[in-house]
């Protein structure tokens, strides 16, 4: 019963956790919902958690409800708005707006002729000097001679009603001038006959109000903080639906008085790079549950403990400065480019309480690139990564303490996961469609500078933005031959000014072309080698230019697997080295 619903917002038994968001609706969304009350029509489910011993979560009051010391018995998880919108027009305490029930039959302007009885809703102000506007709507007299009674008047426990309805109806009682007694008698009649319709009216829809029933499901105390939360995320009709780090900001403002999102902003001034690489809030949410020895998913976000949150910021920036450090080191400069984000939060949690010094930050790093690299190569994360992230992160932390030895970790374990095969790196598809195998290899080709095959200038990470995928047999060649061009081994990243004078020359044709500044084929063999390109598999590949149909796919088919199997040689080799750890110099592959 709605009575029941007022009582419990009211004595503080009720409360709202910290992480739904304010007030949302309008008056117009109000208006609506009383007219469903008074029309005695069903209204959407509440959702309410029983409280128990202890609140899982930190609460406040719902808007404009009194602050108490009373018990908290239960958290109002998804009814917000309707129960807020309630309280508010039956207690009258919104300062920008009055609700009314509109009644016809007591109206004096025989032109409002409503059909039926309506809500309406009066728009209030003050002005400098204290006075609400307008005046008439604090008139009981007024209000009645517009056929307005207040909502508030329809609350099941308001005891006013008689006293409202007394002084709006005193201009009912005859006047002086009467003096016959029998007229005064017929006058006094009439004019309790009108009290008692206003009261009847309004007893009947104080009634309606009174047994109207606001539907709901109940969650036990039992539910644990997840469940519940997720129950509440699948129940949240909002066009903005909260998000994960939505309700950990307001759970931990709450709990500390801390605001994350000003920590934040201060974070990505210290690490604007951080971005390019994935969000941060999912960054920082990720390492922070890490730090807590929690999944790095909405589980371990929710079951963070807050004020431990605070006490670990620091740690959790230092370790992700530290990750950004050791991506750049290996020349990945963005997530259009990154091959899975997955291991960084894991990198930025190990790397938060380890020295930064010495021949321990050696070995340190280097158990970082094997592990980073492993990430990328093998199929560790292509399914339920955030648990086997978790798995991972727990079995390197052992590592590091010296508890465990490598081999034990399931992403470095090459029977679990192997690397790939030549043919399988061959096979990989085009590193613009996120597939990590693919944006893998594409990394390899960009680890020892990528240099342009125009301009000789160095990928950094300034001008990656300006680099685009580059066919290194051209793509129309092997369109027309009818071979599939979209591989991964047959990618590199150049700039477009480069890119987009290639047509269907022949690969060398093309790079003697881009090459004029060079001083010899050997500066175009520097070149290429920087992306992992063998100049000898393509130095002799054509010419193609006068061929066409079955012939020309008979030329160009050996030259290209030749090609494909000398990268994926090449590319293996870097593969193996990388993944153990290694700092492989150019000359260690080429």
């Amino acid at each position: 019963m709605i009575n029941d619903w007022l009582m419990r917002v009211e004595s503080g038994q009720l409360r709202l956790p910290s992480f739904q968001r304010g007030v949302a609706w309008d008056s117009n969304r109000v208006v609506s919902l009383l007219q469903t009350i008074i029309d005695d029509l069903p209204l959407g489910v509440a959702l309410v958690l029983n409280v128990g011993d202890k609140e899982q979560f930190v609460s406040r009051p719902l808007e404009s409800a009194p602050e108490t010391t009373n018990t908290v018995t239960e958290h109002l998880l998804d009814g917000q708005q309707r129960l807020t919108a309630l309280y508010r027009a039956l207690r009258d305490n919104d300062p920008k707006v009055t609700y009314f029930v509109h009644i016809p039959v007591l109206d004096d302007d025989l032109q409002n002729d409503d059909d039926g009885v309506r809500i309406r809703k009066e728009s209030r102000w003050v002005n400098a000097s204290g006075t609400r506007f307008p005046i008439w709507a604090d008139s009981p007299n007024e209000c009645l001679r517009r056929g307005l009674i207040p909502v508030r008047l329809l609350e099941p426990m308001f005891d006013g009603v008689d006293g409202w309805v007394d002084e709006a109806t005193q201009g009912f009682n005859p006047g002086e001038e009467v003096q016959d007694r029998n007229e005064l008698f017929a006058a006094l009649t009439i004019a309790n006959e009108r009290r008692t319709q206003i009261r009847k009216l309004i007893a009947e829809m104080r009634e309606t109000l009174k047994h109207f029933n606001l539907p709901y499901l109940r969650l036990p105390s039992s539910t644990s903080k997840h469940t519940a939360l997720e129950v509440f995320v699948k129940m949240n009709t909002n066009a903005k639906p909260l998000k994960a780090h939505d309700i950990v900001v307001a759970e931990l403002e709450g709990a500390t008085g801390q605001r994350l999102k000003d920590l934040e902003v201060a974070l990505d001034q210290q690490l604007p790079r951080l971005k390019t690489y994935m969000s941060l809030e999912n960054a920082v949410l990720q390492v922070s549950a890490l730090l807590q020895d929690k999944p790095p998913s909405q589980i371990g976000f929710f079951d963070m403990n807050h004020h431990l949150f605070m006490e670990n910021w620091d740690k959790m920036s230092k370790g992700l400065k530290r990750a950004l450090q050791i991506l750049e080191s290996m020349r990945i400069f963005d997530s259009e480019r990154l091959p899975t984000a997955v291991p960084i939060p894991v990198i930025a949690a190990l790397l938060a309480t380890e020295s930064e010094h010495g021949d321990q930050r050696a070995s340190v790093d280097k158990l970082m690139r094997r592990y980073t690299w492993r990430s990328f190569f093998t199929s560790r994360y292509e399914s339920a990564a955030s648990s086997r992230a978790f798995v991972d992160y727990r079995a390197l932390r052992k590592v590091l303490d010296d508890q465990i030895t490598e081999e034990i970790v399931p992403v470095l374990n090459d029977e679990q996961y192997p690397l790939p095969t030549q043919k399988e790196l061959i096979n990989a598809g085009w590193p613009r469609i996120k597939r990590s195998l693919s944006r893998a290899i594409l990394a390899t080709s960009t680890y020892f500078g990528a240099r342009d095959f125009a301009d000789d200038t160095e990928l950094v990470a300034e001008n990656i933005r300006t680099r685009e995928y580059h066919h290194i047999f051209p793509d129309k060649l092997l369109n027309d031959a009818g071979i599939p061009s979209m591989r991964a081994l047959n990618c590199a990243l150049i700039t477009w000014k480069t890119n987009r004078t290639i047509g269907r020359l022949d690969p060398i044709a093309y790079l003697k072309d881009r090459a004029q500044q060079a001083p010899n084929a050997s500066d175009i063999d520097r070149r290429l080698e920087t992306h992992l390109v063998p100049y000898d598999a393509i130095k002799n590949a054509g010419p193609y230019d006068a061929l066409e149909g079955a012939v020309l796919r008979a030329e160009v088919e050996p030259d290209y697997e030749a090609f494909l199997n000398a990268r994926a040689e090449i590319v293996s080799k870097f593969m193996r080295l990388i993944c153990n750890g290694e700092q492989p110099r150019l000359t260690d592959v080429m």
